[in-house]
């Protein structure tokens, strides 16, 4: 196990040599382009020049650097900590409503049902009220005047 581990480490090695190598190689090829060669020259003066106007400026004035980047941190904070609550304002809103909503709904569904099986189990009766009157009327003869006087019944 001990062996597993130093040839990962050796492998890891070459790896990091050869990025370290290629990348110097690539480097180089890209300089020789004379452009290149000189955006990065001014890049690097740039650099560098406003790396040391920063860190003069730092020397010079820390109290004034710390006060502004504690600013800028209570700024991130603060904007952080309203859009927060603005976003568990939004959840609270939205499962309150979406709530309210779906038991409202719950309940019309539930009315209907009950209504529906309330007409459903009147139709049924009604039914069977005409085929016990239908029964009745076809097992007795019937005179005419009684058959008209049934069917303006219905």
């Amino acid at each position: 196990m001990g062996q597993a581990i130093v040839k990962e480490k050796q492998q890891n090695n070459k790896l990091i040599k050869g990025m370290i190598i290629g990348g110097v190689v690539g480097g180089v090829l890209t300089l020789i382009d004379r452009n290149t060669r000189s955006a990065v020259a001014t890049k690097a003066v740039d650099i560098k020049d406003s790396s040391k106007n920063i860190i003069m400026h730092v020397k010079e004035n820390p109290g004034e650097v710390k006060e502004q980047l504690l600013e800028q941190v209570k700024q991130a904070t603060d904007t952080l900590k309203h859009t927060i609550q603005e976003a568990k304002n939004l959840a609270e809103r939205i499962n309150r409503d979406v709530i309210k909503e779906a038991k409202e709904i719950s309940h019309e569904a539930v009315s209907l049902a009950e209504d529906t099986k309330e007409e459903y189990l009147d139709l049924q009766s009604n039914v069977k009220d005409t085929s016990s009157k239908l029964t009745e009327s076809t097992n007795k003869p019937q005179t005419q005047a009684e058959l008209n006087a049934n069917l303006h019944s219905y």
